[in-house]
């Protein structure tokens, strides 16, 4: 009677076994499933619904209520734009970074506006005409190498706008100066710079990271110039 209990348990224990090791497999199956699957990326999501259209427009309409005041001045003032996520058209802007690379990946202005097949926004190009109906110079932050193409559509628009001349390499990890924003600082003519990117105050204001420098330092340094767009590759 005692062999047949034992080895009756000895069965149970053999079937329990079989059966959690074959359960193992499943969930290692299921996971190596799983990995596979890309993962979304919600800092995208918010820049699809009408909030980023919203505070795009009207963010524009900000920028556009202070140039009046600029061109007063009287000094030859000039307005520089982050080209690439203001000029292009946002929605071919927010796919681009879905379907193309990730954030804070290094990507050529050259290859954003060909993947948009060089689609503008409307209101951007607003703005470019209401700066030029003011006697604005126009600078767009970025070479003239990678914003040719950009520069030429403008030019067949009727628009005239300046590239940059930076020295050293712009992508993420690496150290680029604007020796055109610094000229523009440095002789009282920079009136606006609107981008996407606390990082580009550091051009003119002397702090080594903007980003991370005292809020009320930078706020002191650059006072009313600065004009913060929402950013569609980031929420």
């Amino acid at each position: 009677m005692m062999k047949k209990i034992i080895t009756a348990a000895l069965a149970i224990s053999a079937l329990a076994l079989t059966s959690c090791i074959g359960t193992a497999k499943t969930v290692v199956a299921a996971t190596d499933v799983v990995a596979k699957v890309k993962p979304v990326n919600t800092a995208f999501e918010w820049s699809k619904g009408g909030e980023f259209a919203y505070l795009y427009l009207q963010t524009f309409d900000l920028a556009e209520s202070k140039l009046d005041a600029i061109a007063s001045k009287g000094t030859s003032q000039a307005v520089c734009i982050d080209a690439p996520f203001l000029l292009i058209d946002p929605q071919a802007t927010t796919r681009f970074f879905t379907e193309v690379v990730e954030p804070g990946t290094a990507f050529r202005i050259d290859e954003l506006a060909g993947f948009s097949k060089n689609v503008y926004s409307e209101r951007g190009i607003t703005f470019l005409r209401a700066c030029s109906e003011r006697g604005l110079m126009v600078y767009l932050l970025a070479n003239e190498k990678e914003i040719s193409v950009i520069m030429q559509d403008l030019r067949e628009m009727q628009i005239e706008v300046m590239s940059c001349i930076i020295e050293g390499e712009i992508s993420p990890g690496s150290k680029a100066q604007n020796m055109t924003l610094t000229e523009l600082k440095n002789g009282n003519r920079l009136g606006m710079i609107l981008t996407t990117s606390l990082g580009e105050a550091s051009g003119f204001t002397g702090m080594t990271d903007a980003m991370r420098e005292s809020a009320s330092q930078l706020y002191e340094e650059v006072a009313d110039k600065l004009i913060l767009f929402p950013n569609p590759a980031f929420n």
